[in-house]
């Protein structure tokens, strides 16, 4: 089993004559790629020039750190606070130094072999340590602000384009804005609780998204690195052959919580959604449609739209997908459910390891993610 193509006697043909291949490239290689792994490096560079910014800020103004709160960080478990701080910072400032070197002597062979180490350790550190139970609730919470713009923009176009749904697409519109005129209060207190957690929490918020991305990019890199140098093309061809397990598999990461909040409207609540005020449960189904929004973005990573705009689409209707806007998110939030999975197993025990499978959910949408990328790469799996 092997993810090179046999060889032929004609040329290759060009990327942009496949539609199902991006900026991947082809399972040999591509001439993009060296630009990517310089755009990458770019990345991780800035990303770890901020992340550094900002440790540093935290190192000197321990009042306003996130590392020191006891139970925001996994590496706060496992070292004090200060110390903890001060790793990170070495780390990022590593990770800068490296960044900076590979990007300035892209030939040199010490810089090369330094990404692959360093990135394990950004990983580590940003990745895992840096990470907490309250990194899923920082995501939960963005995404249940995402999702009613979401659903508006979408209805807005599909109106535009369709038809046939105007009819139905216009009686929800109503019922929404007969319902939010009704419960106003309710909205209200519910839009205003949340707004201003994340005003209070703000430094907590740059604490988890910056190392975040820090992570991301540099785990990015070194994947990249790898695949440039052949060692990934086995695996790749494995994982692009099972990616539809995968995705539904990592599909199924979000449902218990999604299906949970959704009791609230029923006579058996969980999670104490008897007899709490209106903006609460509120707050709870917009959380709960910020799961159901992952489900569906995860099973687009296997079904047509998430390799074809759909025709709703503004201006680029039917064209492909960029393979990076499916690859970089989903990335992000494997890193993201994977770097929170043993912090929630430590503070909910059995009960979060079931509501918030993040040890599950998120290694599967890493799988599902290496696989979509695969597949947009053109791999051969018929071997």
């Amino acid at each position: 089993m092997t993810a090179r193509s046999a060889p032929t006697d004609h040329p290759p043909t060009p990327a942009h004559d496949h539609p199902a291949r991006g900026a991947v490239g082809h399972p040999a290689g591509t001439r993009a790629t060296p630009d990517a792994t310089r755009r990458l490096t770019g990345t991780a560079l800035i990303t770890s020039a901020v992340t550094t910014t900002l440790v540093g800020f935290f190192a000197a103004a321990p009042d306003l750190n996130p590392f020191l709160a006891e139970g925001n960080a996994l590496g706060r478990a496992l070292l004090p606070g200060p110390v903890l701080t001060w790793t990170l910072l070495a780390v990022a400032l590593l990770g800068l130094a490296t960044a900076t070197a590979a990007l300035l002597r892209p030939r040199s062979g010490d810089a090369g072999r330094l990404v692959a180490p360093v990135a394990a350790l950004q990983v580590v550190a940003f990745g895992f340590l840096a990470q907490g139970a309250q990194t899923l609730s920082a995501a939960g919470y963005l995404m249940s602000l995402a999702v009613p713009v979401l659903v508006v923009w979408m209805a807005v176009q599909v109106f535009r384009t369709r038809p046939g749904w105007r009819i139905p697409i216009a009686l929800g519109g109503v019922l929404a804005v007969v319902g939010i005129v009704v419960a106003r209060d309710a909205f209200a207190t519910q839009l205003g609780g949340v707004m201003s957690g994340f005003a209070r929490e703000r430094w907590g918020l740059l604490g988890v998204v910056i190392p975040l991305a820090t992570a991301t990019a540099w785990a990015g890199l070194a994947l990249l690195r790898a695949w440039r140098r052949g060692s990934l093309h086995r695996a790749t061809a494995w994982v692009t052959r099972h990616r539809r397990l995968f995705t539904v598999l990592a599909a199924l990461g979000p449902l218990p919580y999604a299906l949970a909040r959704l009791t609230w409207l029923t006579p058996w609540a969980m999670f104490g959604g008897e007899g709490v005020p209106l903006s609460v449960k509120i707050q709870g189904l917009a959380l709960s449609s910020g799961a159901w929004l992952g489900f569906f973005l995860t099973l687009g990573l296997i079904l047509p739209w998430g390799e074809r705009f759909p025709r709703w689409f503004p201006r680029r209707a039917g064209q492909p997908v960029p393979p990076a806007a499916a690859i970089i998110p989903g990335g992000i939030v494997a890193v993201m459910l994977s770097g929170a999975a043993i912090p929630l197993l430590l503070m909910m025990g059995a009960s979060g390891a079931v509501l918030f499978p993040a040890w599950f959910w998120g290694p599967m949408l890493a799988l599902a993610v290496w696989g979509y990328a695969g597949h947009r790469a053109g791999i051969d799996v018929s071997r």
